[in-house]
């Protein structure tokens, strides 16, 4: 009698030969990406095309502080939909028509997104804030978790500090005013991710930010106070975890990062350029409402490029220059670049007119966006459905927002790439022939 597990392998080594003839064919080296659910990890574009598909729900609601929302897609397809300051999770198994009821999570506001390993199959969740640091792991695709401690190593930057005594790391939020020292934390940006190219394929990656110590809004502080963006990432399946080097400029946080066909590493940041107190109150330039960008050759390791995109707003700052958390996820297309980016189209205005842009060329152009949501609408994650799973095919897009107030619940968009395709051009370059109809 067969079982499951000959099963499967038979069914995995069949669809080896299948992949590396087409792969031996395109001259390409490296191994078959699978992932420990023995599913690929990229698939066909045209899943994502057809006939268009849109729909929307809200899943969390509440008075006027439903906030924080965090999307991610476990190995086996199962959505992970966390009201990120609330600890509230919600599931859905059959690609997002329905949700599971609200459970607490032992995780929540100031944790890092979930990071799905694809080697392992564990959802990873980690905490940063104040000692000791940990993290929570579900082997069960988010149905249960445990705690774990950690190692965090610092950069070069921050051991100096340290070495010199002008900055140390320490202290928990009650504490964070205490001058002198520095918070590392990973909250409020998107999902994580394994990488898949190269020869740092299986590094977990997240994005995150140093925080020194100050009572001041991100955007309102003094120059010894900056924030600035890096990342963590983990060779040994979360045991242990490197700082990576800061982002190019500082006021920034809050981040999302895609990893490109090529290995490169997309790092796209908020920008905390123009003012939270209105007392402080200027003339804003152009560029500090709108997003920045940088790269990364080494896995992760280092960021470099520097650039402000010029398409991509920075969402609602209230014409205050703040920006706000967007949402980015690169769709699981082998051999293709496609990123969809998500926020409010206000140029930096009110927070509203939640909206995605896309692009196909591994955000080199932006060249076609659509509104999901014309009400109030702030903070977003995004995720794509996985190949070979119930919602495979789909784009989810979690957000704030509801008619009554931009807080008062989050609701998730369900579409596809073909729905995007139907929206208005946005000026920065020419959606290419091979995605059209």
């Amino acid at each position: 009698m067969r079982t499951y597990g000959m099963i499967k392998a038979m069914q995995l080594a069949v669809y080896a030969v299948v992949c590396m003839v087409v792969i031996g064919a395109a001259g390409a080296t490296e191994p078959l990406l699978l992932t420990a659910e023995g599913l690929p990890a990229e698939g066909s574009l045209e899943v994502f095309l057809g006939a268009p598909v849109f729909d929307k729900q809200v899943i969390f609601n509440g008075s006027e502080n439903v906030r924080e929302p965090y999307l991610a897609v476990a190995l086996d397809g199962a959505l992970l939909a966390l009201r990120n300051k609330a600890q509230h999770m919600r599931r859905s198994e059959d690609g997002g028509r329905t949700w599971s009821d609200s459970i607490e999570a032992p995780f929540g506001f100031l944790d890092t997104n979930m990071i799905v390993d694809e080697r392992t199959g564990d959802v990873l969740v980690v905490r940063l804030w104040e000692s000791p640091d940990r993290l929570w792991r579900s082997k069960d695709h988010g149905k249960t978790w445990r705690e774990e401690s950690i190692v965090v190593k610092p950069n070069e930057v921050m051991k100096w500090l340290e070495w010199t005594g002008l900055k140390t790391r320490g202290g928990h939020e009650g504490s964070r005013t205490d001058s002198g020292k520095y918070f590392l934390h990973a909250n409020a940006g998107e999902a994580g991710i394994t990488l898949r190219h190269g020869k740092h394929r299986g590094r977990l990656l997240a994005p995150a930010t140093f925080r020194p110590h100050a009572a001041a809004h991100p955007s309102d502080r003094k120059p010894v106070d900056v924030i600035y963006n890096c990342a963590i990432y983990s060779d040994d399946g979360g045991a242990t975890w490197q700082v990576s080097g800061f982002f190019p400029e500082g006021y920034t946080e809050e981040a999302a990062i895609a990893e490109l066909s090529d290995g490169r590493i997309y790092y796209n940041s908020r920008s905390c350029m123009g003012y939270y107190d209105e007392a402080l109150a200027r003339e804003l330039r152009e560029d500090e409402r709108l997003r920045r960008t940088a790269w990364s050759h080494d896995g992760g390791q280092t960021w470099e490029e520097l650039a402000v995109n010029r398409v991509l707003p920075d969402g609602g700052g209230y014409d205050r220059g703040y920006g706000m958390k967007a949402g980015m996820v690169r769709l699981p297309v082998h051999g293709r670049d496609i990123l969809v980016y998500s926020n409010s189209d206000t140029d930096g205005g009110a927070r509203e007119k939640m909206t995605v842009w896309a692009s196909f060329d591994g955000a080199k152009t932006w060249p076609i966006k659509r509104l999901v949501y014309a009400g109030p609408s702030g903070y977003s994650s995004m995720v794509a459905g996985r190949p070979d799973t119930p919602g495979e095919g789909n784009i989810y897009l979690l957000f704030e927002g509801m008619d009554s107030h931009v807080y008062a619940g989050m609701q998730v968009a369900r579409f596809n790439l073909a729905w995007i395709l139907e929206g208005e051009p946005t000026g920065d370059g020419e959606v290419p022939d091979w995605v059209l109809p």
